[in-house]
């Protein structure tokens, strides 16, 4: 305690993530602009009543294998946040929103569509997505160089946490206004048919609440990619 608390806090600025080998035990960190998707089961303590332990401990290593493999096809990587969430994180400044907006998306498609058989037998199971972009610090306290075993802290964190918990339901994908104005038309904009007219509609929803007293923004969809688009 007394070499930590005298030490002077250390950290590797970078956007590559394999700079954590270089991480130590001692007052050093990762600091790197991301854009961040916050993954939570929505109702883990109903599921946990309804199935037991052993059932939804096998329902969250099948949830970590499919966003690994989305977020890696995709530039990205999946830390195991919690016993009920998990982030996956883009490094880079705002042309990584994009991409990480459409992974979410295939993430909610896998999820909800492709592989909804593999849970068949889990009922009532629920996820939520929130999202934002900023710097993140990350630290290591285990004894491996595992990505899932860093830990993060950062705002935009903080802030995709709220967030992913203001949806108002589940299976939606909720972005910051920050996120929502960097998206390109693509991303905002989908083509319908309207008694065989064609329009152009927005796929957000702008939802507003409350944090600390201050009106805040959110935009959610339910908007899906297929897995097999390119990324």
């Amino acid at each position: 305690m007394a070499t930590l608390s005298q030490a002077e806090f250390n950290y590797i600025e970078t956007n590559d993530i394999n700079k954590s080998s270089e991480l130590d035990f001692n007052c050093s960190g990762l600091y790197m602009e991301s854009t961040i998707i916050y993954f939570e089961i929505k109702n883990i303590e109903y599921l946990l009543k309804e199935n037991g332990r052993r059932k939804i401990a096998q329902i969250y290593k099948m949830y970590h294998q499919v966003l690994c493999a989305v977020a890696e096809q995709n530039g990205g990587f999946v830390n195991c946040f919690s016993s009920d969430a998990f982030l996956v994180i883009f490094p880079g400044k705002e042309d990584t929103i994009p991409v990480a907006v459409k992974c979410a998306m295939k993430i909610a498609s896998a999820l909800s569509t492709t592989y909804v058989s593999s849970f068949g037998n889990i009922a009532g199971l629920e996820f939520g997505i929130g999202m934002d972009h900023g710097h993140i610090m990350g630290i290591k306290n285990l004894s491996d160089n595992k990505l899932e075993q860093i830990n993060w802290l950062g705002a935009c964190l903080y802030k995709a946490i709220r967030i992913g918990h203001e949806s108002i339901r589940p299976y939606h994908i909720s972005i910051s206004s920050m996120l929502f104005h960097n998206l390109p038309e693509n991303l905002r904009i989908k083509q319908r048919s309207i008694l065989g007219i064609k329009k152009n509609t927005e796929i957000w929803t702008k939802v507003t609440y409350q944090h600390e007293g201050v009106k805040h923004h959110l935009y959610q969809t339910n908007q899906k990619l297929s897995i097999e688009e390119e990324p």
